[in-house]
Protein backbone atom coordinates (compact mmCIF):
# COMPACT_ATOMS: atom_id res chain seq x y z
CA UNK A 1 0.00 0.00 0.00
CA UNK A 2 1.47 3.41 -0.90
CA UNK A 3 1.85 6.03 1.77
CA UNK A 4 -0.95 8.48 2.52
CA UNK A 5 -1.09 11.56 4.73
CA UNK A 6 -4.28 13.07 6.13
CA UNK A 7 -3.95 16.86 6.43
CA UNK A 8 -6.20 18.60 8.99
CA UNK A 9 -5.96 22.43 9.24
CA UNK A 10 -6.71 23.85 12.68
CA UNK A 11 -7.15 27.46 13.77
CA UNK A 12 -9.40 28.07 16.79
CA UNK A 13 -11.61 24.99 16.79
CA UNK A 14 -12.18 23.14 20.05
CA UNK A 15 -9.64 20.38 20.60
CA UNK A 16 -11.35 18.72 23.55
CA UNK A 17 -14.51 19.70 25.40
CA UNK A 18 -13.99 20.85 28.97
CA UNK A 19 -16.18 20.57 32.04
CA UNK A 20 -16.94 24.30 31.82
CA UNK A 21 -18.20 23.84 28.26
CA UNK A 22 -20.42 20.88 29.12
CA UNK A 23 -21.68 21.93 32.54
CA UNK A 24 -21.52 25.48 33.87
CA UNK A 25 -22.82 24.59 37.33
CA UNK A 26 -25.98 26.68 36.94
CA UNK A 27 -29.46 25.20 36.88
CA UNK A 28 -30.93 28.19 35.01
CA UNK A 29 -29.98 26.81 31.60
CA UNK A 30 -29.92 23.29 30.22
CA UNK A 31 -26.29 22.03 30.25
CA UNK A 32 -24.77 20.83 27.00
CA UNK A 33 -23.97 17.47 28.55
CA UNK A 34 -27.71 16.93 29.19
CA UNK A 35 -28.40 17.43 25.49
CA UNK A 36 -25.63 15.01 24.51
CA UNK A 37 -26.91 12.45 27.02
CA UNK A 38 -30.47 12.80 25.68
CA UNK A 39 -29.19 12.51 22.11
CA UNK A 40 -27.24 9.29 22.83
CA UNK A 41 -28.96 7.62 25.81
CA UNK A 42 -27.93 4.03 25.06
CA UNK A 43 -24.33 5.01 24.42
CA UNK A 44 -24.18 6.94 27.69
CA UNK A 45 -25.49 3.92 29.60
CA UNK A 46 -22.86 1.72 27.99
CA UNK A 47 -20.19 4.34 28.75
CA UNK A 48 -21.08 4.57 32.44
CA UNK A 49 -21.20 0.77 32.67
CA UNK A 50 -17.68 0.51 31.23
CA UNK A 51 -16.35 3.24 33.50
CA UNK A 52 -17.87 1.72 36.63
CA UNK A 53 -16.32 -1.62 35.73
CA UNK A 54 -12.88 -0.04 35.33
CA UNK A 55 -10.53 0.52 38.23
CA UNK A 56 -10.16 4.29 37.94
CA UNK A 57 -13.92 4.90 38.00
CA UNK A 58 -14.62 2.55 40.89
CA UNK A 59 -12.07 4.34 43.07
CA UNK A 60 -14.15 7.50 43.00
CA UNK A 61 -17.39 5.58 43.37
CA UNK A 62 -20.42 5.56 41.09
CA UNK A 63 -22.69 8.58 40.97
CA UNK A 64 -26.10 7.16 41.84
CA UNK A 65 -27.77 10.55 42.32
CA UNK A 66 -27.43 11.48 38.64
CA UNK A 67 -26.38 15.09 39.37
CA UNK A 68 -23.50 16.38 37.28
CA UNK A 69 -22.09 18.35 40.18
CA UNK A 70 -21.47 15.09 42.09
CA UNK A 71 -19.00 13.75 39.52
CA UNK A 72 -15.34 14.07 40.44
CA UNK A 73 -12.65 15.69 38.29
CA UNK A 74 -11.33 12.29 37.26
CA UNK A 75 -14.77 11.23 36.10
CA UNK A 76 -15.24 14.50 34.22
CA UNK A 77 -12.09 13.85 32.21
CA UNK A 78 -13.61 10.61 30.93
CA UNK A 79 -16.97 12.30 30.33
CA UNK A 80 -15.28 15.11 28.37
CA UNK A 81 -13.61 12.62 26.03
CA UNK A 82 -16.90 10.76 25.56
CA UNK A 83 -18.78 13.99 24.77
CA UNK A 84 -15.99 15.23 22.46
CA UNK A 85 -16.40 12.11 20.33
CA UNK A 86 -20.03 13.15 19.72
CA UNK A 87 -19.50 16.86 19.09
CA UNK A 88 -17.58 18.81 16.48
CA UNK A 89 -14.08 18.73 17.98
CA UNK A 90 -10.58 18.14 16.69
CA UNK A 91 -10.30 15.12 19.00
CA UNK A 92 -13.11 13.38 17.13
CA UNK A 93 -11.52 14.15 13.76
CA UNK A 94 -8.08 12.85 14.77
CA UNK A 95 -9.62 9.76 16.38
CA UNK A 96 -11.55 9.03 13.18
CA UNK A 97 -8.62 9.56 10.85
CA UNK A 98 -6.32 7.50 13.09
CA UNK A 99 -8.51 4.51 12.25
CA UNK A 100 -6.40 4.28 9.09
CA UNK A 101 -3.61 2.99 11.34
CA UNK A 102 -5.77 0.18 12.73
CA UNK A 103 -7.16 -0.64 9.28
CA UNK A 104 -3.70 -1.03 7.77
CA UNK A 105 -2.71 -3.34 10.61
CA UNK A 106 -5.92 -5.31 10.07
CA UNK A 107 -5.20 -5.74 6.35
CA UNK A 108 -1.65 -6.81 7.14
CA UNK A 109 -2.75 -9.50 9.58
CA UNK A 110 -5.45 -10.79 7.20
CA UNK A 111 -3.49 -10.77 3.94
CA UNK A 112 0.20 -11.05 4.82
CA UNK A 113 2.32 -13.77 3.31
CA UNK A 114 4.35 -15.42 6.06
CA UNK A 115 7.07 -16.31 3.56
CA UNK A 116 7.70 -12.69 2.54
CA UNK A 117 10.31 -10.41 4.05
CA UNK A 118 7.53 -8.10 5.24
CA UNK A 119 6.35 -10.79 7.65
CA UNK A 120 9.59 -10.77 9.61
CA UNK A 121 9.64 -9.33 13.09
CA UNK A 122 10.07 -5.56 13.45
CA UNK A 123 9.67 -4.94 9.70
CA UNK A 124 6.04 -3.98 9.22
CA UNK A 125 4.81 -0.74 10.80
CA UNK A 126 1.53 0.94 9.77
CA UNK A 127 3.08 4.31 10.61
CA UNK A 128 5.31 3.92 7.56
CA UNK A 129 2.20 4.06 5.35
CA UNK A 130 -0.02 6.50 7.24
CA UNK A 131 0.46 9.89 8.91
CA UNK A 132 -2.19 12.08 10.51
CA UNK A 133 -0.81 15.60 10.14
CA UNK A 134 -2.57 18.43 12.00
CA UNK A 135 -1.51 21.90 10.89
CA UNK A 136 -2.00 24.06 13.99
CA UNK A 137 -1.51 27.63 12.88
CA UNK A 138 -1.64 29.11 16.39
CA UNK A 139 0.26 26.41 18.32
CA UNK A 140 3.00 28.93 19.16
CA UNK A 141 0.47 31.05 21.10
CA UNK A 142 -1.63 28.24 22.65
CA UNK A 143 -2.92 28.62 26.18
CA UNK A 144 -1.88 26.05 28.83
CA UNK A 145 -5.26 24.35 28.43
CA UNK A 146 -4.86 23.99 24.68
CA UNK A 147 -1.31 22.69 25.13
CA UNK A 148 -2.58 20.12 27.64
CA UNK A 149 -5.25 18.96 25.18
CA UNK A 150 -2.64 18.68 22.42
CA UNK A 151 -0.33 16.63 24.63
CA UNK A 152 -3.25 14.37 25.54
CA UNK A 153 -3.80 13.77 21.83
CA UNK A 154 -0.13 12.84 21.45
CA UNK A 155 -0.51 10.38 24.33
CA UNK A 156 -3.68 8.89 22.85
CA UNK A 157 -2.44 8.61 19.25
CA UNK A 158 1.36 8.34 19.54
CA UNK A 159 2.00 6.27 16.42
CA UNK A 160 0.34 8.36 13.72
CA UNK A 161 -0.25 11.91 14.99
CA UNK A 162 2.11 14.73 14.00
CA UNK A 163 1.62 18.47 14.33
CA UNK A 164 2.96 21.17 12.02
CA UNK A 165 2.95 24.77 13.18
CA UNK A 166 4.43 28.17 12.38
CA UNK A 167 7.15 29.33 14.72
CA UNK A 168 8.88 32.70 14.81
CA UNK A 169 11.95 34.23 16.37
CA UNK A 170 13.47 37.69 16.54
CA UNK A 171 16.19 38.62 14.07
CA UNK A 172 19.72 37.99 15.32
CA UNK A 173 23.21 38.83 14.18
CA UNK A 174 23.14 36.12 11.50
CA UNK A 175 20.07 37.60 9.78
CA UNK A 176 22.10 39.64 7.28
CA UNK A 177 24.35 36.70 6.44
CA UNK A 178 21.26 34.51 5.92
CA UNK A 179 19.85 37.06 3.44
CA UNK A 180 16.87 38.00 5.60
CA UNK A 181 15.15 41.09 4.24
CA UNK A 182 16.05 44.22 6.15
CA UNK A 183 12.41 45.23 6.64
CA UNK A 184 11.44 41.82 7.98
CA UNK A 185 11.12 42.08 11.75
CA UNK A 186 11.02 38.38 12.56
CA UNK A 187 12.18 35.06 11.16
CA UNK A 188 9.45 32.51 10.53
CA UNK A 189 9.78 28.73 10.51
CA UNK A 190 7.59 25.80 9.59
CA UNK A 191 8.06 23.18 12.32
CA UNK A 192 7.03 19.59 12.98
CA UNK A 193 6.52 17.89 16.33
CA UNK A 194 5.34 14.43 17.36
CA UNK A 195 5.07 12.27 20.46
CA UNK A 196 8.82 11.68 20.66
CA UNK A 197 9.72 15.37 20.87
CA UNK A 198 10.94 16.66 24.21
CA UNK A 199 8.44 18.52 26.37
CA UNK A 200 9.65 22.03 27.24
CA UNK A 201 8.97 23.73 30.60
CA UNK A 202 6.38 26.07 29.02
CA UNK A 203 4.26 23.13 27.83
CA UNK A 204 5.37 23.25 24.19
CA UNK A 205 7.41 20.56 22.47
CA UNK A 206 10.82 21.00 20.88
CA UNK A 207 10.53 20.87 17.05
CA UNK A 208 11.79 17.76 15.34
CA UNK A 209 12.21 19.52 11.98
CA UNK A 210 12.46 23.24 11.30
CA UNK A 211 12.29 24.90 7.86
CA UNK A 212 12.83 28.63 7.56
CA UNK A 213 10.25 30.47 5.48
CA UNK A 214 10.99 33.48 3.24
CA UNK A 215 8.69 35.71 5.29
CA UNK A 216 5.34 35.86 7.03
CA UNK A 217 3.48 32.89 5.54
CA UNK A 218 -0.16 33.87 6.16
CA UNK A 219 -0.86 36.02 3.10
CA UNK A 220 -4.42 34.95 2.34
CA UNK A 221 -7.43 34.18 4.52
CA UNK A 222 -5.48 31.70 6.66
CA UNK A 223 -6.67 28.19 5.88
CA UNK A 224 -4.91 27.80 2.53
CA UNK A 225 -1.54 29.04 3.87
CA UNK A 226 -2.00 26.83 6.92
CA UNK A 227 -2.37 23.82 4.62
CA UNK A 228 0.41 24.63 2.17
CA UNK A 229 3.18 25.30 4.71
CA UNK A 230 2.70 21.74 6.06
CA UNK A 231 3.14 20.02 2.68
CA UNK A 232 6.91 19.40 3.17
CA UNK A 233 6.07 17.22 6.18
CA UNK A 234 3.67 14.94 4.29
CA UNK A 235 4.81 11.35 3.87
CA UNK A 236 3.77 9.10 1.03
CA UNK A 237 2.51 9.74 -2.48
CA UNK A 238 -1.07 10.69 -1.61
CA UNK A 239 -2.74 13.26 0.61
CA UNK A 240 -6.28 13.63 1.86
CA UNK A 241 -7.59 17.03 2.96
CA UNK A 242 -9.91 16.89 5.97
CA UNK A 243 -11.67 19.63 7.93
CA UNK A 244 -11.57 19.69 11.71
CA UNK A 245 -15.30 18.96 12.04
CA UNK A 246 -15.26 15.56 10.34
CA UNK A 247 -15.08 11.95 11.47
CA UNK A 248 -14.83 8.44 10.09
CA UNK A 249 -16.15 4.90 10.38
CA UNK A 250 -13.95 1.85 10.76
CA UNK A 251 -15.91 -0.21 8.21
CA UNK A 252 -15.47 2.55 5.64
CA UNK A 253 -11.76 2.80 6.33
CA UNK A 254 -11.41 -0.86 5.35
CA UNK A 255 -12.04 0.24 1.75
CA UNK A 256 -8.88 2.37 1.66
CA UNK A 257 -7.00 -0.05 -0.68
CA UNK A 258 -9.93 0.17 -3.13
CA UNK A 259 -9.74 3.97 -3.19
CA UNK A 260 -5.96 3.97 -3.65
CA UNK A 261 -6.49 1.44 -6.43
CA UNK A 262 -8.13 4.23 -8.44
CA UNK A 263 -4.59 5.61 -8.93
CA UNK A 264 -3.03 2.28 -9.95
CA UNK A 265 -1.12 2.31 -13.27
CA UNK A 266 0.78 -0.24 -15.32
CA UNK A 267 3.85 1.95 -15.74
CA UNK A 268 5.17 5.24 -14.45
CA UNK A 269 3.66 8.42 -15.90
CA UNK A 270 0.30 7.05 -17.06
CA UNK A 271 -2.69 9.36 -16.89
CA UNK A 272 -4.56 7.18 -14.37
CA UNK A 273 -2.23 8.40 -11.62
CA UNK A 274 -3.13 12.02 -12.47
CA UNK A 275 -6.42 12.05 -10.63
CA UNK A 276 -8.34 13.65 -7.81
CA UNK A 277 -10.73 11.17 -6.23
CA UNK A 278 -13.78 12.84 -4.70
CA UNK A 279 -15.71 11.14 -1.90
CA UNK A 280 -19.18 11.79 -0.43
CA UNK A 281 -19.95 12.74 3.16
CA UNK A 282 -22.45 11.58 5.75
CA UNK A 283 -23.91 14.64 7.50
CA UNK A 284 -24.36 14.00 11.24
CA UNK A 285 -25.65 17.43 12.34
CA UNK A 286 -29.22 17.14 10.99
CA UNK A 287 -30.79 18.46 14.21
CA UNK A 288 -33.64 20.95 14.12
CA UNK A 289 -35.13 22.68 11.10
CA UNK A 290 -32.02 24.78 10.37
CA UNK A 291 -29.66 21.83 10.84
CA UNK A 292 -31.85 19.65 8.64
CA UNK A 293 -31.80 22.34 5.93
CA UNK A 294 -28.00 22.63 6.10
CA UNK A 295 -27.62 18.85 6.04
CA UNK A 296 -29.99 18.55 3.08
CA UNK A 297 -28.16 21.20 1.07
CA UNK A 298 -24.83 19.56 1.86
CA UNK A 299 -26.19 16.17 0.77
CA UNK A 300 -27.53 17.66 -2.47
CA UNK A 301 -24.26 19.40 -3.36
CA UNK A 302 -21.67 17.06 -1.86
CA UNK A 303 -23.18 13.77 -3.01
CA UNK A 304 -26.08 13.98 -5.45
CA UNK A 305 -24.79 16.75 -7.73
CA UNK A 306 -21.20 15.50 -7.68
CA UNK A 307 -22.25 12.37 -9.54
CA UNK A 308 -23.47 14.42 -12.50
CA UNK A 309 -20.63 16.95 -12.32
CA UNK A 310 -18.00 14.20 -12.45
CA UNK A 311 -19.63 12.56 -15.49
CA UNK A 312 -20.00 15.88 -17.31
CA UNK A 313 -16.44 16.96 -16.53
CA UNK A 314 -17.46 19.90 -14.34
CA UNK A 315 -16.38 18.60 -10.93
CA UNK A 316 -13.51 20.41 -9.24
CA UNK A 317 -11.75 19.95 -5.91
CA UNK A 318 -13.85 21.03 -2.93
CA UNK A 319 -11.40 20.35 -0.12
CA UNK A 320 -12.82 17.48 1.87
CA UNK A 321 -12.47 14.57 1.78
CA UNK A 322 -10.80 14.33 -1.64
CA UNK A 323 -7.68 12.18 -2.07
CA UNK A 324 -5.01 13.66 -4.34
CA UNK A 325 -1.62 12.75 -5.71
CA UNK A 326 0.70 14.88 -3.60
CA UNK A 327 3.38 15.15 -6.27
CA UNK A 328 1.06 16.82 -8.77
CA UNK A 329 -0.28 19.15 -6.07
CA UNK A 330 3.26 20.29 -5.28
CA UNK A 331 3.85 21.05 -8.97
CA UNK A 332 0.98 23.55 -9.00
CA UNK A 333 1.85 25.34 -5.76
CA UNK A 334 -0.11 23.43 -3.13
CA UNK A 335 -3.52 22.02 -2.35
CA UNK A 336 -5.20 25.46 -2.41
CA UNK A 337 -4.63 29.07 -3.45
CA UNK A 338 -3.95 31.78 -0.91
CA UNK A 339 -4.56 35.19 -2.49
CA UNK A 340 -6.58 37.23 -0.02
CA UNK A 341 -10.23 37.85 -0.95
CA UNK A 342 -9.75 36.62 -4.52
CA UNK A 343 -9.31 33.00 -3.41
CA UNK A 344 -12.06 33.06 -0.79
CA UNK A 345 -13.11 29.56 -1.92
CA UNK A 346 -9.54 28.35 -1.76
CA UNK A 347 -10.05 24.63 -2.38
CA UNK A 348 -11.65 24.81 -5.81
CA UNK A 349 -8.59 26.43 -7.39
CA UNK A 350 -6.58 23.25 -6.84
CA UNK A 351 -9.05 21.48 -9.10
CA UNK A 352 -8.98 24.32 -11.65
CA UNK A 353 -5.18 24.37 -11.86
CA UNK A 354 -5.18 20.58 -12.00
CA UNK A 355 -7.51 20.51 -15.01
CA UNK A 356 -5.71 23.39 -16.76
CA UNK A 357 -2.52 21.34 -16.89
CA UNK A 358 -4.32 18.70 -19.00
CA UNK A 359 -2.25 15.71 -20.15
CA UNK A 360 -4.87 13.17 -19.10
CA UNK A 361 -5.73 14.68 -15.73
CA UNK A 362 -9.14 13.71 -14.40
CA UNK A 363 -11.33 14.38 -11.36
CA UNK A 364 -13.57 11.47 -10.37
CA UNK A 365 -16.25 10.88 -7.75
CA UNK A 366 -16.53 7.52 -5.94
CA UNK A 367 -19.61 6.52 -3.97
CA UNK A 368 -18.36 3.52 -2.00
CA UNK A 369 -16.19 5.40 0.52
CA UNK A 370 -17.47 8.23 2.69
CA UNK A 371 -16.65 10.12 5.87
CA UNK A 372 -18.77 11.97 8.39
CA UNK A 373 -19.29 15.73 8.43
CA UNK A 374 -20.76 18.12 10.98
CA UNK A 375 -22.32 21.44 10.05
CA UNK A 376 -23.30 24.51 12.05
CA UNK A 377 -26.74 24.40 13.65
CA UNK A 378 -27.38 28.12 14.18
CA UNK A 379 -29.29 30.21 11.67
CA UNK A 380 -26.66 32.97 11.55
CA UNK A 381 -23.82 30.46 11.17
CA UNK A 382 -25.58 28.67 8.31
CA UNK A 383 -26.34 31.96 6.56
CA UNK A 384 -22.75 33.16 6.95
CA UNK A 385 -21.51 29.90 5.41
CA UNK A 386 -23.77 30.26 2.38
CA UNK A 387 -22.73 33.92 2.08
CA UNK A 388 -19.08 32.83 2.04
CA UNK A 389 -19.76 30.27 -0.68
CA UNK A 390 -21.65 32.73 -2.87
CA UNK A 391 -19.05 35.47 -2.33
CA UNK A 392 -16.30 33.02 -3.21
CA UNK A 393 -18.10 32.12 -6.42
CA UNK A 394 -18.32 35.78 -7.31
CA UNK A 395 -14.59 36.16 -6.80
CA UNK A 396 -13.94 33.11 -8.99
CA UNK A 397 -15.31 34.95 -12.01
CA UNK A 398 -12.43 37.44 -11.71
CA UNK A 399 -9.66 34.83 -11.72
CA UNK A 400 -7.48 33.72 -14.61
CA UNK A 401 -8.32 30.08 -13.90
CA UNK A 402 -12.00 30.65 -14.69
CA UNK A 403 -11.09 32.64 -17.81
CA UNK A 404 -8.74 29.99 -19.16
CA UNK A 405 -11.08 27.10 -18.39
CA UNK A 406 -13.86 28.87 -20.27
CA UNK A 407 -11.57 29.08 -23.30
CA UNK A 408 -10.33 25.48 -23.45
CA UNK A 409 -13.39 23.48 -22.34
CA UNK A 410 -15.65 22.00 -24.97
CA UNK A 411 -19.21 23.29 -25.15
CA UNK A 412 -20.88 20.50 -23.09
CA UNK A 413 -18.18 20.70 -20.40
CA UNK A 414 -18.26 24.51 -20.43
CA UNK A 415 -22.03 24.61 -19.95
CA UNK A 416 -21.84 22.02 -17.15
CA UNK A 417 -19.00 23.94 -15.48
CA UNK A 418 -20.96 27.19 -15.76
CA UNK A 419 -24.20 25.89 -14.27
CA UNK A 420 -22.33 23.97 -11.55
CA UNK A 421 -20.63 27.12 -10.23
CA UNK A 422 -21.31 30.74 -11.23
CA UNK A 423 -24.35 29.90 -13.34
CA UNK A 424 -26.15 28.44 -10.33
CA UNK A 425 -26.03 31.72 -8.43
CA UNK A 426 -26.91 33.75 -11.52
CA UNK A 427 -29.96 31.54 -12.00
CA UNK A 428 -30.94 32.04 -8.36
CA UNK A 429 -30.61 35.80 -8.80
CA UNK A 430 -32.84 35.75 -11.89
CA UNK A 431 -35.43 33.64 -10.06
CA UNK A 432 -35.41 36.08 -7.14
CA UNK A 433 -35.92 39.02 -9.51
CA UNK A 434 -38.65 37.33 -11.52
CA UNK A 435 -41.32 37.71 -8.84
CA UNK A 436 -41.16 41.51 -8.40
CA UNK A 437 -40.85 41.95 -12.18
CA UNK A 438 -43.94 39.79 -12.72
CA UNK A 439 -45.91 41.76 -10.14
CA UNK A 440 -44.86 45.05 -11.75
CA UNK A 441 -46.04 43.81 -15.16
CA UNK A 442 -49.38 42.79 -13.70
CA UNK A 443 -49.84 46.20 -12.08
CA UNK A 444 -48.98 47.99 -15.34
CA UNK A 445 -51.50 45.90 -17.30
CA UNK A 446 -54.22 46.43 -14.72
CA UNK A 447 -53.53 50.14 -14.52
CA UNK A 448 -53.68 50.46 -18.34
CA UNK A 449 -57.26 49.17 -18.50
CA UNK A 450 -59.90 51.40 -20.13
CA UNK A 451 -62.08 53.52 -17.89
CA UNK A 452 -65.76 54.03 -18.60
CA UNK A 453 -65.43 57.83 -18.65
CA UNK A 454 -62.90 57.74 -21.56
CA UNK A 455 -64.85 55.45 -23.93
CA UNK A 456 -65.81 58.44 -26.09
CA UNK A 457 -62.16 59.36 -26.70
CA UNK A 458 -60.53 55.89 -27.11
CA UNK A 459 -61.32 52.45 -28.45
CA UNK A 460 -61.51 49.93 -25.63
CA UNK A 461 -61.25 46.17 -26.21
CA UNK A 462 -64.18 44.00 -25.38
CA UNK A 463 -62.28 42.16 -22.63
CA UNK A 464 -61.14 43.92 -19.47
CA UNK A 465 -57.56 43.85 -18.12
CA UNK A 466 -58.57 41.41 -15.38
CA UNK A 467 -59.96 39.02 -18.00
CA UNK A 468 -56.85 39.38 -20.15
CA UNK A 469 -54.52 38.55 -17.21
CA UNK A 470 -56.70 35.61 -16.22
CA UNK A 471 -56.51 34.30 -19.77
CA UNK A 472 -52.71 34.60 -19.80
CA UNK A 473 -52.31 32.83 -16.44
CA UNK A 474 -54.71 30.06 -17.36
Amino acid sequence: IPGITVLIPHLKEDILMMKEDLYSGSEDTVPLIDWVKARYPDEFKAFTARMQASSQWSIDGSNKSGRWSDYTDGQWQAISVWASMRLQTLWRTVAGMSLYHSVLQCHYEAQTDERSALARADVWDPSDCFTCLVSMQLYRTFTPTQLDHTNRMFAKFPSSLKVAFIDFAEKNITAEADAVHQRQRRRYFSCLIDHSCALLPNGHRAPKFRIELPGFPILGDGKSDNQNHAIPFMRGAFCQCIDSNQGAYFEQMLLLPCVLGEFRTQCRGESQAKRIIGLPEHITSDLGSVGDFAAGSELAFGTVLQRSHAVLGARMHYGHPDIMNKQYMMQQGGVSKATKTLNLSEDIFAGMDFMLRGNGRQIRHCEYFYLTKGRDLGFNAVMSFFSKISSGTGEQILTRQMFRLSQILHLPEALAFHYAHAGYYLTQAFISLSMPVTLCVWLVVLAADCEQTFQAYMTCPSATAEQAMATVLS
